[in-house]
């Protein structure tokens, strides 16, 4: 198997400051790259290119013709699972242009070109990821920012897919498709708790707490007041909310998902976060089309129905670094307004991450995850999940490495069966 074989290859390089492969150039070793003679223009292009060979298998109690599909959309791999076979070999290339306007005005714009960003077999698409505008004081102790970006809610989005980001797939609160569904309309509790016994009839990827890193339109605030960095933003979409709900649209200007954020150095070693989010998160294709009314009940379509429930989200979480371990933990509390639901179906979210240098470019990291599904009604309307995760780095040049992951994920009951992923990542930043 090719990643077994790229395993051998990763624990058998040497540990070394010095650098193991030829330095590859850089867009800005190349020259590539325009600012003014007076420097107040400045246009500036870089990039990553990341290959990588994934694998995934599931242990079903009772496979069924819908189930690879389901297997497919829980672990968040975009792949087609053929036999049993879950190997893909797939890249990621990322450009960005940072432009800047003298000392307050900045802009990004990231071009991507993947498989895309929905859990299924896609075909390679190039994309506008993220592009907006920033407007800073004189200082640069507060400022505005307009435009698609990434949503300021949680911890993971700062480091996602950098290189302080020491796994291939985001933790498991970012990860896992509950049975949240925005294309399906329970009649009532006792059809709705149904729905976590029926993993074989989720035709579409269920909604996770947070999708990975939502990249949605709208604008934010922000400022720092001492060690305090303080964040307000109204966003097009939930955290939740498919892909498709991220684009520009009136859909997500008529009911916006509202954040706000902390951050809070107290010293060197130690931060400490917090951010709450509420917003809509049934935006569907079906849009202004979905009728919620139970069975037997007069069709009366309201066109605003989808906006009338919400998702609500609180998340707390620190870091501390000392010499070369980093510990890194998060609890997100997640509320949903469900259609024919009395309360708010309710999970907890807890994630626990090390992460330590060996030596020279060579780290070792591992991570716990757990999705605790409250009870409602007095039945848990989801079974709950966790996670074991374990990953090694290398840096094989000033701008090269290989990144190895891999999770075993179990369920608590239920006929969704436990999950396996290893995966490995050669990235080239350019």
């Amino acid at each position: 198997m090719p990643i077994l074989s790229a395993i051998v290859v990763l624990l058998a390089l040497p540990v070394s400051a010095d650098a193991q492969l030829p330095e590859l150039p850089t867009l800005e070793d190349l020259g590539v790259e325009y600012i003014s003679r007076s420097g107040f223009f400045q246009l500036l292009l870089s990039g990553r290119l990341d290959i990588e060979g994934l694998h995934i298998t599931n242990e079903w109690d009772t496979p069924t013709d819908g189930m690879n599909e389901c297997d497919a959309c829980h672990a968040k791999i975009a792949h087609e699972m053929q036999e049993g076979d879950g190997l893909l070999q797939t890249h990621r290339l990322r450009v960005f242009a940072d432009l800047f306007l003298g000392d307050h005005l900045y802009s990004l714009i990231e071009l991507r070109n993947d498989r895309g960003r929905e859990s299924h077999n896609a075909r390679t698409r190039t994309r506008v990821e993220q592009g907006f505008v920033r407007a800073v004081t004189g200082a640069g102790t507060a400022g505005v920012q307009v435009g698609r970006f990434a949503s300021p809610f949680g911890s993971y989005a700062p480091r996602h897919l950098s290189d302080v980001d020491p796994f291939l797939n985001a933790p498991l609160t970012y990860d896992y498709r509950t049975v949240m569904n925005r294309w399906r309309i329970p009649a009532s509790i006792d059809g709705f708790q149904g729905w976590k016994d029926t993993p074989g009839d989720i035709d579409v990827p269920g909604a996770p707490p947070v999708w990975d890193t939502p990249y949605p339109w709208g604008m934010m605030v922000f400022g720092h007041v001492g060690p305090l960095d303080l964040r307000g933003a109204a966003m097009n979409s939930a955290p939740s909310s498919h892909p498709n709900a991220w684009d520009l649209g009136l859909h997500g200007l008529e009911s916006l998902s509202w954040i706000v954020g902390a951050r809070w150095k107290l010293s060197a070693s130690l931060e400490l976060g917090a951010s709450y989010d509420r917003g809509p998160w049934m935006w569907s294709e079906l849009g202004p089309s979905l009728n919620i009314q139970p069975p037997g009940s007069p069709v009366v379509p309201r066109p605003d129905d989808w906006r009338d429930f919400a998702q609500e989200l609180i998340a707390a979480d620190i870091a501390f670094a000392r010499g070369p371990v980093m510990v890194r933990a998060e609890a997100i509390r997640d509320r949903w307004q469900v259609p024919n639901v009395e309360g708010m179906p309710t999970e907890f979210g807890y994630t626990l991450e090390v992460q330590s240098d060996l030596a020279a470019g060579l780290f070792v990291a591992a991570r716990g995850g757990y999705l605790d599904f409250r009870p409602q009604d007095g039945e848990e309307w989801d079974y709950d999940v966790h996670r074991i995760e374990a990953a090694a780095g290398y840096r094989l040049s000033r701008n090269t490495g290989l990144l190895l992951s891999g999770y075993r994920q179990l369920q608590a009951q239920g006929e969704s069966g436990d999950t396996d992923f290893i995966g490995l990542r050669l990235w080239w930043d350019f």
